[in-house]
C-alpha cells in the first residue's frame, strides 16, 4: 500500500464545497487532455497541504528498486534484470523464461518503510529468498503434501493481465475463483521460506485441474487448522495462525462456526494474518472486529477491510444498520478498501493505455468525509474527454470550457444518472473494480434536473 493510496482517505471536495475554485482549462471542451482531466480532478480533490508530492515518492522507490537490485547481484543472480517503474516490479531473466521470475516489489517496499532505518536491511534478505524458492516437484504425488489455498483481495487477481506482458491470448499466470464479491482464492505450493502461486502450466505439467488441486489444499489447510480460535470477547473471535494462510481459514465452515456468536458469522479478512469473526447481530463484536481491521489494513500485506457474512449460500456482502454505532468504522473500511483497489487499478490502466498511445482519461475514485462525519464516494465526469470511470456514489460533471473558477454544472448520485443516462455508460468487460466508458455528455436539460450543491447529497440521517 502507498502513501498515495493511504493519502486517499480524508481527501476533500475541495472546489465544490467552496474551498477554492473548480477544474478545467480555459479551452474548448473538445480539446480537453486526459493530462488536463487529471489536473482538473485535482483541483476538485485535494486540500494544497494534502496534496502528494509523486516525484519524490517515485525517486524514493526508485532507490529501493535500484537496492534491490544490488542485493540481487551480491546474491549471485548472473541473468538480466529489467526494473518496471510503473509496474515497480523486476524481471529477472529473459523473455521467454518463466512468468514467475517477476518480482513485485510493492509490499517489500511498504515494509521497507515501515521498518526503523537500522532493521531494513531484512527486506532485501527476504527478497534474496524470493529468487531461491526451490524447484517445483516434477509429479503432482510430489507436491501434493505442500498444497494449500491461499485466499487474497479479488484485486489482486484481477489485475495480474495487466501486470503480467504478453497480450490477452496468454494464461492467465496464477489460477483462481471468487470467494464472495470481492475476495479469490487461488493455490499455492508452500514451501519452507516461500510460497508459490501456482497457474495453469504448472497444473497442467501435473496433469489435474485446479477443482481437484483446490480439493487436496482445503484437506492439507484443514489438518493444519486444528486449534482452537483466540476469543477477544464473547462471541467475537480472532484466527490464531500466524502463517500466511490465516485469511484461507474463512473457507473452512467449520472453523468459521467455531466462534460461537450472536446471529450469522461475520468474518473481516483485513490482512492475510488476520481473520476476524464475530456476530451478524452482535454490534458490539462489530466495534471491536472494526476497530482491528482499520489497523490491520493500514498494514503491509493488507487484504480487504469490507466484511462478509456466512449464509446458505456462501458468503456474501455485511454492512451493520445504519443506526449501529458500528456503521461508521464499517464505512470507512468499505470507502478505504474501494479507494485503494481503484487507485492501484488507475496506475495499470494508464500504463496500458500509455504503452498502446491510447489518449483515455482514468477517472479517480475518492472518498470524502464532511465535518459531521457524513462520507460519500464521487468521481469526475469532465465535458469532451474520453473517460474510463470508476463506479461511486456520486458523479460531478465538468465542463471544462466553463474555466478554472466556475463551478461544476450538476452534480448527481449513481443511480439517479444511470437511469437518465444509462446509454452513455458503457461497461467495460473484464475490469474489476467495475469501470465504465462514458460516451458523450448529458445535455442541458439533462443537466438542469440534478443540483449543485453537494451537501444535499448526503443522507440526513447519519454518515
Amino acid at each position: 500500500m502507498t502513501r498515495r493510496t493511504r493519502g486517499l482517505v480524508g481527501l476533500a471536495l475541495a472546489g465544490a464545497l467552496g474551498l477554492s475554485g473548480c477544474a478545467g482549462h480555459s479551452r474548448t471542451a473538445a480539446g480537453a487532455t486526459p493530462a488536463e482531466a487529471r489536473e482538473a480532478e485535482a483541483r476538485i480533490s485535494e486540500h494544497p497541504e494534502e496534496r502528494e508530492r509523486p516525484g519524490d515518492e517515485q525517486a524514493e522507490r526508485d532507490a529501493f528498486a535500484r537496492r534491490a537490485i544490488a542485493a540481487l547481484r551480491a546474491a549471485g543472480e548472473k541473468r538480466d534484470i529489467q526494473y518496471d517503474a510503473e509496474g515497480f516490479l523486476l524481471r529477472v531473466g529473459s523473455k521467454d523464461e518463466n512468468p514467475g521470475e517477476t518480482l513485485f516489489l510493492g509490499n517489500f517496499f511498504d515494509e521497507y518503510l515501515a521498518l526503523a532505518p537500522e532493521e531494513r536491511n531484512e527486506v532485501f534478505t527476504q527478497l534474496v529468498r524470493m529468487r531461491d524458492r526451490p524447484m517445483l516437484p516434477k509429479t503432482f504425488a510430489e507436491a501434493r503434501p505442500n498444497l494449500l489455498p491461499v485466499v487474497r483481495g479479488r484485486t489482486f487477481f484481477e489485475q495480474l493481465r495487466m501486470v503480467m506482458k504478453g497480450g490477452a491470448d496468454k494464461p492467465v499466470p496464477i489460477s483462481w475463483k471468487p470467494v464472495g464479491p470481492f475476495l479469490g482464492a487461488g493455490l499455492a505450493f508452500d514451501g519452507p521460506d516461500t510460497l508459490q502461486y501456482l497457474g495453469p502450466e504448472e497444473l497442467g505439467r501435473w496433469g489435474i485441474s485446479f477443482d481437484e488441486a483446490f480439493t487436496v489444499a482445503l484437506e492439507n489447510l484443514r489438518q493444519r487448522s486444528t486449534e482452537g480460535l483466540e476469543q477477544l470477547a464473547p462471541g467475537t473471535c480472532e484466527a490464531p495462525w500466524e502463517d500466511n494462510y490465516a485469511t484461507s481459514r474463512l473457507l473452512l465452515d467449520e472453523v468459521v462456526r467455531r466462534c460461537r456468536v450472536r446471529g450469522e458469522p461475520v468474518v473481516v479478512a483485513p490482512h492475510r494474518d488476520v481473520l476476524l469473526i464475530t456476530g451478524s447481530e452482535d454490534e458490539d463484536g462489530q466495534r471491536r472486529v472494526a476497530e482491528k481491521s482499520l489497523r490491520a489494513v493500514m498494514a503491509p500485506r493488507a487484504l480487504d477491510g469490507r466484511a462478509l457474512r456466512l449464509t446458505a449460500k456462501g458468503w456474501v456482502p455485511f454492512m451493520p444498520e445504519r443506526l449501529s454505532n458500528a456503521w461508521g468504522d464499517f464505512r470507512k473500511l468499505e470507502l478505504f478498501t474501494r479507494a485503494r483497489d481503484y487507485d492501484e487499478q488507475t496506475q495499470r490502466l494508464e500504463k496500458l493505455h500509455e504503452e498502446r498511445g491510447e489518449d483515455v482519461f482514468v477517472a479517480t475514485y475518492t472518498p470524502y468525509q464532511d465535518e459531521h462525519g457524513r462520507s460519500i464516494s464521487y468521481a469526475v465526469w469532465l465535458k469532451g474527454v474520453d473517460t474510463l470511470l470508476p463506479k461511486t456514489e456520486v458523479i460531478f460533471f465538468m465542463d471544462p470550457a466553463r474555466g478554472e473558477e466556475a463551478p461544476p454544472v450538476g452534480i448527481a448520485r449513481w443511480d439517479e444518472v444511470a437511469k437518465v443516462l444509462g446509454d452513455l455508460l458503457v461497461p467495460v468487460e473484464g475490469l474489476y473494480p467495475e469501470r465504465y466508458r462514458v460516451k458523450g455528455f448529458p445535455t442541458g436539460e439533462q443537466l438542469s434536473g440534478w443540483q449543485n450543491d453537494p451537501g444535499e447529497l448526503f443522507d440526513e440521517d447519519g454518515p
